[in-house]
């Protein structure tokens, strides 16, 4: 039922911004609240990165979550609550906190108004460049690819074999764009490590005589159940996890890709045969995070993403704007999802007030 304040029926509307896992998680709970909702996202459909992941599971599942991502989409695609822009933008807001007014670009070079209560921010991630780390020789080596393009690979074509042949030997190296000083981004991006030991897991249920090797600075197990994951993955005599991120990666003059790197006890420099490597790349701010801050006068942090306030998780300087996701801060999916239920619960707070 729509919010009712005395006597008097106000129909209240949220703006979404952004069609990722937060973003839909964000409207379908303020759907559920009797909340009309318009979802804007830039791209040409709603789901955003999450929605390219592939299941990890292998005997049981791996809970990442990757399963929730097709299902938001599908309820999120059926609420009759929820008007959806894709291939769109948010261009202007005006008016003030409980009143705007924002002007959208659609996808046909059109101009539409919109008038809402509160604004939630989803707007997500843009993963690091790899290829500003020159030294793994992403670009220029063919089976130097991203983790991204690894569960987007498997995830389309349902297997590392058909994806890139029966390697044998697979190297994941960590942190390439995070905790980097010379790149400005001092910090971690929290859920590479699990990641990358979930596809580690699932490459060895495909290939179990394959040997896979995680270069890494610091292992990072955030999450309920993580850390026993990880005492798994150790065990498994078939992954190898180095402390230490590799030097420099190239294939000529062989018919393999070389990694150079140093043993951290010793400082002895070694050199290493891999079929493929995956590199970990960083979560980063999206590129239009500046301007849309601009456009609502919310800050960003130190780093760039969307900055909440010192007591609300999700909210901002501006009473009516609440932010959700990776937009804020790394996360994954089952912590994006838990943010975005708590925006749309503080937004919809924020119209019955």
């Amino acid at each position: 039922m729509p919010l009712v304040e005395g006597n008097k029926l106000q129909k209240q509307k949220v703006l979404v911004i952004g069609g990722g896992v937060a973003g839909m998680t964000s409207a379908l709970e303020a759907a559920a609240k009797g909340i009309e909702v318009y979802l804007v996202e830039k791209a040409a459909d709603i789901g955003g990165w999450a929605y390219t992941y592939c299941c990890k599971a292998t005997d049981n599942c791996a809970k990442c979550s990757a399963c929730l991502v097709p299902q938001a989409k599908m309820h999120v695609e059926k609420n009759p609550l929820i008007t959806v822009f894709c291939g769109s933008e948010v261009t202007g807001v005006s008016g003030k906190s409980g009143d705007y007014s924002v002007k959208v670009k659609t996808g046909e070079g059109k101009a539409t108004d919109l008038e809402v209560g509160a604004i939630i921010v989803a707007t997500g991630f843009k993963p690091f460049d790899a290829a500003r780390k020159g030294e793994f020789g992403y670009d220029r080596e063919k089976n130097v690819i991203t983790a991204l393009e690894l569960e987007q690979a498997m995830r389309e074509k349902g297997s590392l074999v058909t994806a890139y042949g029966k390697a044998k030997r697979i190297g994941f190296i960590q942190c390439v764009g995070s905790r980097d000083l010379a790149l400005g981004n001092n910090y971690c991006s929290k859920v590479c490590c699990m990641y990358a030991s979930k596809l580690a897991r699932l490459i060895r249920s495909e290939l179990p005589d394959a040997e896979l090797t995680i270069f890494y600075m610091d292992f990072q197990t955030f999450g309920l159940g993580f850390d026993e994951f990880y005492r798994s993955a150790k065990e498994d005599d078939k992954i190898q996890f180095v402390r230490g991120i590799p030097a420099k990666i190239f294939g000529f003059p062989y018919d393999r890709l070389t990694v150079r790197y140093a043993n951290s006890m010793t400082g002895e420099a070694i050199e290493d045969k891999f079929d493929l490597i995956v590199l970990s790349a960083a979560i980063t701010p999206g590129e239009n995070t500046q301007e849309l801050a601009s456009m609502l006068d919310v800050e960003t942090d130190e780093h760039g993403f969307f900055k909440n306030t010192v007591l609300e998780p999700v909210g901002t300087k501006q009473a009516g704007v609440f932010i959700a996701g990776t937009c804020q801060s790394p996360k994954d999916i089952p912590q994006s999802m838990e943010q975005a239920k708590a925006a749309a619960g503080a937004a919809v707070k924020f119209l019955a007030e």
